[in-house]
């Protein structure tokens, strides 16, 4: 029994000590550090959504996004710093795309995380109708005289 539980134990340990060594990797928690940090603005994670979509120029992105040019080319530029998208020139133009590798197994076109949480922030600043306002009933003769005590 005891050498069963020896046997089984072995693996574990060995996984044990490979995931230890994996975190002893500066560098790539740095990186995990930094691209979370990325992606914990709403801003920049639309952007990763939207380029898990379709492959995207900067102005239809600005214009999906309701930013100015200016804006989401900054944003662009910290995710293109950290791999996360890519950039090819077609013509005159730079279109953006996902870097899929970049995220490994919860890529937002696979993740369901991504794309719930992002459903319900859409529906969170979905602007909200006013109730309908009560409607007086129209008079068609004059007031009636106040009531005498």
């Amino acid at each position: 029994m005891r050498e069963r539980a020896r046997a089984a134990s072995a693996p574990a340990h060995a996984t044990a000590e490979r995931v230890r060594q994996a975190l002893d990797d500066h560098a790539q928690v740095e990186r995990l550090t930094h691209t979370f940090r990325a992606l914990g603005d709403p801003t920049r994670s639309k952007l990763v959504y939207a380029l898990s979509l379709a492959e995207l120029c900067v102005s239809d992105l600005a214009q999906a996004l309701s930013a100015s040019l200016s804006a989401t080319s900054h944003q662009l530029r910290i995710l293109r710093d950290l791999d996360i998208v890519r950039v090819r020139r077609e013509g005159r133009s730079q279109l953006y795309a996902l870097n899929e590798r970049a995220f490994g197994f919860c890529a937002p076109r696979v993740c369901l995380a991504w794309k719930q949480t992002l459903e319900i922030e859409g529906r969170a600043r979905a602007p909200r109708r006013a109730p309908p306002r009560a409607r007086r009933a129209k008079h068609s003769g004059p007031l009636p005289a106040p009531a005498r005590r």
